[in-house]
Order: structure tokens, then C-alpha cells, then sequence
């Protein structure tokens, strides 16, 4: 299981969640539809739901952490 933290661009749209010990973002995939419109994210395991996955996030502080896929969201790197 990877948890590096992800390397994020200001501007671009990502996937993640606020480090429950920091409060920092934390990207785990770049969202597609830059915020527009429809986007599912999946753990990549086809025969998981997304409400059942989970996946380990590193924010930029350092700290790893857990979340469910379905607490990810999506905002734009720089503008939190």
C-alpha cells in the first residue's frame, strides 16, 4: 500500500481529504472534471464498491492516515 504523498500542481484539481492531525490537504488522485460535472473515484480494485475502499494518504507534514473513499473530496490545490 503506497502512501506517498502524491506530487500536487496549484491550480489542479485533486481527490483527498483535510490530515486528521494537521488539517492540511491531502491528494490522493487528480480529479479529472477539475471540480466540473460527474466523477466517481475507486480504489482500483474492480471488485471493491467505493463506499467499502479505503486508501492511505500522506499530507504534506508527513502524517499517514486512513479515509474511506467516500470521505474524499475534491478541491483545487492552493485555493484552501
Amino acid at each position: 500500500m503506497a502512501t506517498e504523498q502524491l506530487q500536487v500542481i496549484v491550480g489542479e484539481w485533486y481527490w483527498g481529504v483535510k490530515c486528521p492531525e494537521c488539517g492540511a490537504m491531502a491528494a490522493h488522485v487528480p480529479d479529472p472534471t477539475r471540480g466540473q460535472g460527474d466523477s466517481n473515484i475507486t480504489s482500483g480494485k474492480p471488485s471493491e464498491k467505493p463506499s467499502e475502499a479505503q486508501v492511505t494518504l500522506a499530507c504534506p507534514n508527513g502524517h499517514r492516515f486512513s479515509v474511506r473513499t467516500e470521505n474524499l473530496l475534491r478541491f483545487e490545490w492552493g485555493a484552501q
